[in-house]
């Protein structure tokens, strides 16, 4: 699934979440785990609080790098496109650094349900065999 988000005024980027996400995220941030992120900034989103605790935004910050270093590309291979992000924003944090101000109240309900719209089943499962008869 695919979205475009405004980040800041005149600034907008593909955001992209696939089954490949967490091993995106995986090989970009080595030592950190997509799923547990993910639901730690789900939870943090949903309990509603007046300001994210640092490790909130790194997680949002990890994440949201990860679907804009995706929206590059139409496949899991990396391109050159890819290869130019990488070494124009070595890490997130120079990444992020690149915007101006913007809120992350905004953009960071987009992120969430660009996830959990990807995760959705669009199609029923085939062939659903029987439970065996009870003996």
């Amino acid at each position: 699934m695919q979205k475009v988000i405004e980040i800041e005024e005149g600034r907008s980027m593909n955001f992209k979440a696939s089954a490949f996400s967490p091993i995106a995220y995986n090989r970009l941030f080595p030592g950190n785990d997509f799923l547990k992120d993910m639901n730690n900034l789900k939870e943090a989103h949903d309990v509603e609080q007046d300001s994210f605790t640092m490790e909130d935004y790194e997680h949002f910050v990890r994440i949201a790098y990860t679907f804009a270093y995706q929206g590059l590309a139409p496949t899991p291979r990396e391109t050159q496109e890819q290869k130019e992000f990488r070494e124009q924003y070595p890490d997130a944090w120079d990444w992020i650094d690149s915007f101006g101000t913007f809120s992350i109240y905004e953009i960071l309900p987009e992120i969430i349900d660009l996830w959990y719209k990807n995760e959705r089943t669009v199609s029923k499962g085939k062939n659903r065999v029987p439970a065996p008869p009870a003996k």
